[in-house]
């Protein structure tokens, strides 16, 4: 008597092969990215709102190094180069929170949601799948802007290797956050109309709020208690540290960029959001 074994590396009669959650995340990743570029006007506003409001302040503000001099009036650095960083900052927000939580909020009431529940499409695939475009976008909107810095508006740019893996870090930790907290405020819209007009809102407040447009220690203190809750300001000081010269640090809240807390902060905003998506947002039952 024989015994028939199935070959190797293939599913036992009767069996369905089904790919990983990841295999088809990274598919979704493909996807969601061809179809966002496909939305040129949306593409081009993402991409370059950082690097038009650093042109905008460059101007009003003049080419000439003024922020930072001394009485004699040196040791300045230009408008751009101040603001560089805080358009970094910027950009995890608009990617991170702004754009996904629209994008995510808009599908949940057109139905698209409810279509990928239908088939065998994993929840964690769905989410991939967002959060690879994410990801797109920031490290694009990131080259962008430091290309734009560097040979539109002469700011030099780190030279250390260090440095750059601060920033690549604290852009993607922050986007991480962001992501998170904007895939559990998905939930708070009644219409996709809404869902955008409610993203911008938190954008604004906290962008003027948070050492973006104008200097945090300048604000006053019920402001910077507020602010000192949310991560936007922690990334922008944090990026400070790495493309502004020695001597601004003074003049931040106790004279220190504090590193170690921003880390933490960002951490615990990503867990948090993470888990408070994790409960409110619902993904509809398969059938």
């Amino acid at each position: 008597m024989s015994i028939t074994l199935p070959a190797p590396n293939q599913p036992a009669a009767g069996s369905a092969w089904k790919p990983s959650a990841l295999r088809l995340g990274l598919g979704r990743v493909l996807l969601e990215v061809k179809l966002f570029n496909r939305d040129v006007l949306s593409l081009v506003l993402v991409l370059f709102f950082p690097i038009l409001m650093m042109s905008l302040f460059g101007t009003v503000f003049g080419d000439e190094p003024n922020f930072g001099t001394d009485p004699n009036g040196n040791g300045g650095i230009t408008p751009a180069h101040y603001y560089l960083p805080g358009m970094l900052a910027l950009s995890t927000i608009l990617s991170g929170f702004q754009n996904l939580s629209s994008y995510v909020a808009t599908e949940r009431f057109n139905g698209t949601v409810k279509r990928l529940a239908g088939t065998p499409l994993p929840a964690a695939s769905y989410f991939i799948g967002k959060t690879g475009q994410t990801l797109y976008l920031i490290v694009a909107q990131t080259v962008l802007l430091l290309l734009a810095a560097k040979f539109l508006f002469d700011v030099p740019l780190p030279t250390e290797a260090g440095q750059w893996l601060l920033i690549s870090v604290l852009m993607i930790l922050s986007t991480a956050a962001w992501a998170t907290v904007a895939i559990a405020f998905t939930a708070l819209p009644k219409s996709a109309q809404s869902a955008s007009t409610l993203a911008v809102l938190p954008v604004l407040l906290l962008s003027f709020t948070s050492g973006v447009y104008f200097p945090f220690s300048q604000l006053p203190a019920w402001l910077q208690s507020v602010a000192n809750l949310f991560p936007l300001r922690w990334t922008a000081s944090a990026l400070r540290s790495v493309f502004l010269p020695a001597g601004f640090e003074a003049v931040e809240p106790g004279g220190s960029y504090d590193l170690p807390l921003t880390f933490l902060v960002l951490a615990v905003w990503a867990v948090a959001g993470a888990i408070l998506a994790k409960l409110v947002f619902t993904w509809p039952p398969q059938k």
